[in-house]
């Protein structure tokens, strides 16, 4: 998390410049008006915002304090620190959107994370997840960890964590040193 914390202005404005406000808009559909929703490793915040302006009460976690700062910052966002093996509530949240930041996770903790997340979302919720889709972990110059996710490995995570009808889509990016990478976007439901 040093990277972000010490980078959080810049990489926020390369974050902010992809941001997927249209996967964002079909997620909100899903949710129930005033829903609540955790933003799960917010960056800069701007999906937490963006559900608070839908109405929806929106929750911000990040691992980065430089990346915290950058939410409050940027969109008045409140977000608190918190690293992904931390979720402890039950039945919490109407939706938990996480977009762009489960690859930093070290892979040993994926089934608890997964696991966590099952437990906070109320039964039937959406669960919104876009993540590096690769078969290989490294580091990059800085030291930042990407652990990327293969799609027959989040289909066993999803499924053995109470998930269902997983959908995938595929996209392509640029990390923040200009690496193309390949994308994996899940939307899957709570078991009901």
């Amino acid at each position: 998390m040093a990277y972000y914390d010490a980078e959080a202005r810049a990489f926020g404005d390369h974050a902010e410049a992809q941001a997927d406000h249209v996967r964002l808009e079909a997620f909100a559909a899903l949710l129930p008006d005033g829903g609540r929703v955790l933003d799960y490793g917010c960056g800069t915040g701007w999906a937490a915002a963006a559900l608070a302006a839908r109405g929806f009460r929106a929750d911000a976690t990040d691992a980065s304090e430089g990346m915290i700062a950058e939410a409050a910052r940027r969109h008045g966002v409140a977000a608190r620190r918190a690293v992904f093996r931390t979720l402890s509530v039950r039945q919490r949240y109407d939706g938990i959107w996480c977009a762009d930041a489960l690859h930093h996770a070290d892979r040993a903790d994926r089934a608890a994370i997964f696991e966590r997340m099952g437990t906070a979302l109320r039964p039937g919720a959406p669960l919104f997840l876009s993540v590096l889709k690769g078969p290989v972990d490294w580091r990059d110059e800085r030291g930042c960890l990407f652990c990327p996710f293969r799609e027959d490995e989040m289909t066993e995570l999803l499924a053995a964590n109470g998930f269902e009808m997983p959908d995938y889509d595929h996209g392509t990016g640029r990390l923040f040193d200009g690496k193309p990478v390949l994308t994996l976007y899940v939307q899957a439901l709570a078991h009901g």
